[in-house]
Parts: C-alpha cells; sequence; structure tokens
C-alpha cells in the first residue's frame, strides 16, 4: 500500500474524481470542443450555451485544484471570445462578456481552492497517520485491518500488505487470541471502547512485542479504528518492578521475622532472668513447655500450633521480673498486699510480649495474661472462668502447677510426684479445665499409678500449711 493511498477511504468515490491527470484532461479537451461545436450549430444567438462550459471548468478545478480551475476558465473565455469573431456576434455586450469571465474565474477559482485545501488537509492528516509513532490502523468487523501506518513496519517489520492480508487474530501470542477476540467483540458491538487493553503480536523475527491498544467502533462504515503503542519496555519494567518488590517484600517479611526472633530471644532471657531468682534448677520454663506441647498434642490440636506453644509457654511468668524480691523470694507465705503485687506479674507480662507479630510472642502474650485464671472463675486477673480462659493458657496452667508443685521453691519444698498428680486431678473442674486435666493424665507416665494408689485410700504426704497470721495462697502464686 503506497503511503499517498493511505487514505484514500476518505476520499469521494465518485468517477470523475478518480480520473487521473491525462484523462481528465482529454475528457476537459472533448467537452470544451463539444459544447463548442453545439454552440456554433445553434442559430439561436440568444440561447446561452455558454454555461456549458462550466462542466469541464469544474472537472480541471476538482482534479487539478486552483490552476486547473483558472486554466479551465480561460479555456472557456477563450472559446466564447472565438465564437463571437468568428460568427460576428455583435449583440453581446462587454459587461455580458465580462460577466462570462467572472463566472468562469469564480467557479474555477473558489472550486480550486476548495480542492486544495482539502488535500492540504488530507496531506497533513496522511503525514501524521503514515509519520506518527504510534501504530494506527483500521480493522473491519471481520477481524481484518484495512489499512496501517508506517509505525507496523518498524515495530514488527511486517509491510502493510502484509498485515491487511491475513486476520490480525494470527499475529497475536496464542495466549492472548480468546481475550483479543472477546475484546474485539465488545468494541465491534459498541459495547465499549478500548482502553488500555494489551496483547503481544508476533515481529518478523519471531519475537514478540506487547502492544497497549485503544479502538472506537466507527459508526459510518462499519470500521474499526484504532491505535497502538510499543509498550514492551514499559512492561519488561513493570515486571522487574514486581519481581524486585516481592524481593523487597521477601527481604523486609525476612528482616521482620529476624527483629520478631530476637524481640523472643530477648524476652526468654527476660523470662529466665526472672526464672534463676526463685528457681535452682533453671529449667522451670522448659519443663513447663514441654509439658504443655504433650498436653496440647493429646488434646488434638495441630501440630502447627504445638510447635508454637512449645515456644510460648516457657514465656508465661516473664511478668515476674518485675516483681521485688522481696515478694518473689519471700519464704513462706504472702500477706494480702503481697499477694496482689505478686499477681501483677500477669499484666506485666502481657504488656512486655503484646504488639508483636510473631505467633509465638502473640500465643505467649496470651499464656502471660491468663495462666492463672481458675476454671471456677477465682482466677486472676481477669477472673475468668469455663471456656472464657483460653484453652493455651488452661493448658499452662496444668502444666505450671504441677513444675511448681515438684520443685523446691523459696516458700515450699518440692512435692513427691505421685502427690502433685493426684492433686491434679482433684483440681479439674474447679481450679483446671476437666479435659486438659485428663489429657495431663493420659500423658504423664506416672499418672496411672497414683490412681492405683488413690483407689487404695493410701493418705497422701501432709502439706505444710500456712504461716500463723498470713493466708494461705495458690501453690502456683
Amino acid at each position: 500500500m503506497r503511503p499517498d493511498l493511505a487514505l484514500a477511504h476518505l476520499r469521494s468515490r465518485r468517477k470523475w474524481l478518480t480520473l487521473d491527470g491525462p484523462q481528465t484532461i482529454v475528457t476537459a479537451v472533448v467537452l470544451f470542443a463539444g459544447f463548442y461545436v453545439l454552440q456554433a450549430k445553434d442559430t439561436n444567438p440568444a440561447d446561452a450555451l455558454e454555461v456549458l462550459y462550466v462542466v469541464p471548468i469544474a472537472m480541471l478545478a476538482l482534479r487539478f485544484g486552483l490552476r486547473g480551475g483558472l486554466v479551465g476558465a480561460l479555456v472557456g473565455l477563450t472559446l466564447i471570445a472565438t465564437y463571437d469573431l468568428a460568427t460576428g456576434v455583435s449583440d453581446v455586450s462587454f459587461l455580458g462578456n465580462a460577466s462570462w469571465a467572472f463566472a468562469f474565474v469564480l467557479l474555477g477559482g473558489l472550486l480550486g481552492r476548495f480542492v486544495d485545501h482539502r488535500r492540504a488537509l488530507e496531506a497533513e492528516l496522511s503525514r501524521y497517520f503514515n509519520e506518527s509513532l504510534d501504530l494506527l490502523a483500521t480493522a473491519d468487523i471481520d477481524g481484518r485491518f484495512t489499512h496501517v501506518n508506517a509505525a507496523w513496519e518498524r515495530t514488527l517489520g511486517y509491510s502493510a500488505e502484509t498485515m491487511c492480508s491475513r486476520p490480525f487474530i494470527e499475529f497475536i501470542h496464542p495466549d492472548e487470541r480468546d481475550a483479543t477476540t472477546v475484546e474485539h467483540a465488545a468494541v465491534a458491538g459498541g459495547s465499549h471502547d478500548a482502553i488500555g487493553f494489551r496483547n503481544r503480536y508476533r515481529t518478523a523475527d519471531g519475537d514478540y512485542r506487547w502492544l497497549e491498544w485503544s479502538g472506537h467502533a466507527s459508526q459510518l462504515g462499519g470500521q474499526i479504528l484504532a491505535a497502538a503503542r510499543d509498550v514492551t519496555a514499559q512492561y519488561e519494567a513493570e515486571q522487574q518492578l514486581a519481581d524486585h518488590s516481592h524481593v523487597l517484600e521477601a527481604a523486609v517479611a525476612e528482616r521482620t521475622r529476624e527483629l520478631e526472633d530476637a524481640r523472643a530471644k530477648t524476652l526468654h532471657r527476660l523470662a529466665l532472668a526472672g526464672e534463676y531468682r526463685d528457681d535452682d534448677t533453671f529449667q522451670h520454663t522448659e519443663r513447663v513447655g514441654r509439658t504443655s506441647a504433650r498436653i496440647a498434642t493429646r488434646l488434638g490440636l495441630e501440630a502447627k500450633r504445638v510447635g508454637i506453644l512449645r515456644k510460648a509457654a516457657p514465656l508465661h511468668d516473664v511478668g515476674k521480673i518485675g516483681i521485688p524480691d522481696g515478694i518473689l523470694l519471700k519464704p513462706g507465705k504472702l500477706t494480702t498486699e503481697e499477694f496482689e503485687v505478686m499477681k501483677t506479674h500477669t499484666r506485666i507480662g502481657a504488656d512486655l510480649l503484646e504488639g508483636s507479630g510473631s505467633p509465638v510472642l502473640q500465643m505467649a502474650t496470651v499464656i502471660a495474661e491468663n495462666h492463672h485464671e481458675r476454671w471456677d472463675g477465682a482466677g486472676y486477673p481477669n477472673g475468668l472462668a469455663g471456656e472464657e480462659i483460653p484453652l493455651v493458657g488452661r493448658i499452662v496452667a496444668v502444666a505450671d502447677v504441677f513444675d511448681a508443685l515438684t520443685h523446691d521453691r523459696p516458700y515450699k519444698t518440692a512435692w513427691p510426684v505421685e502427690q502433685a498428680i493426684d492433686e491434679i486431678r482433684r483440681g479439674g473442674g474447679s481450679q483446671f479445665d476437666p479435659r486438659v486435666v485428663a489429657a495431663f493424665l493420659a500423658v504423664h507416665p506416672d499418672a496411672e499409678a497414683t490412681a492405683e494408689a488413690s483407689a487404695q485410700d493410701e493418705p497422701p504426704r501432709a502439706i505444710e500449711g500456712p504461716v500463723r497470721g498470713r493466708p494461705a495462697i495458690s501453690h502456683h502464686a
């Protein structure tokens, strides 16, 4: 397709406008000669056959513009003057000849200037069409390009004839063909305009380029007017940015995990610091973690949650770091005021642990605040009862009390394991969740022997009573 014909569809299709130069000239000469002969044969001098000369004048103006119109007017006037001189017509005034001259020049000049202006506009439009960096095209509703500009060849390497010779779907990447078919049908049907639609077009060397489309269905001629832009570099940059974003997100997530791990380790060391103050073995937190995990497994918790509990449970008493030594390490029972201070370790621990995105620290926050609540509602700090107490708090409550009973503390000596197990069993339904107690008894190796001893009414070992003048407190305070 020649560039000068790229916008031929915008021009009139009438035969007399599509004559090339020589054909128009020959036709005009024949008409001038024919009209002159008719004028010469007409015996009625009143007939103005000169008006017929406007036909070839208009043809020359429409074909050659202003120059053609003026030349045609000059030829017409020459023929009129020749006829007048040849026939000796004397009844035509100078004003009459001037009128014909004015009419012919005006006709040829106006039509010629109109044609020149129209051609200038078409040339400008054609130059824009072909020199545009965007890929401009018209397509029919059957899925074929009818016209494409030179940018297509610069971008894809195909000539305009090749692009228009086959359905455009053949140039599109197979992954985008279905979406393109749907989009083309929607635009052709007038349901919407194409804005920002993307697909890949195959190049002459077998590669693919990403094109971004805007398209509109013309109400005249059933054509789609479309413009595309090569956005391959932009698409690749977007992909790289997305990949880089994923890398950054992964890096941030990794750094966050590192910070959370560091915080968890710091808090764990704080818990150990608190433990070193009232546990000569320094293993209380780890034992509570192991026992809690065994109970949770018996209760049927999923493995992931059991693993989190195993790491979170050792932090249950981290709040003791804020309890004065005079209270935490005091032998014997505490006064009511001292016990109120001791109870604050649950709040202190929750405050230290809360606000983290780590699942371990989130669970540890719940445990620290709730592991001294009682099943019957008589616990602290919130007086929760039954199922109101989070399950992980109920589990750690059992593990914590059992370990505190079976190991020496500043305010008590260690109980025998059998006696401690029996105490846990008796606490089911009052201090502890019966279901958690049953799970503990099922996983503890000494529980069965303890149950047999209780059935034989063996008296338990005597427990040291409260110090005179001081209230008795829970073993695990």
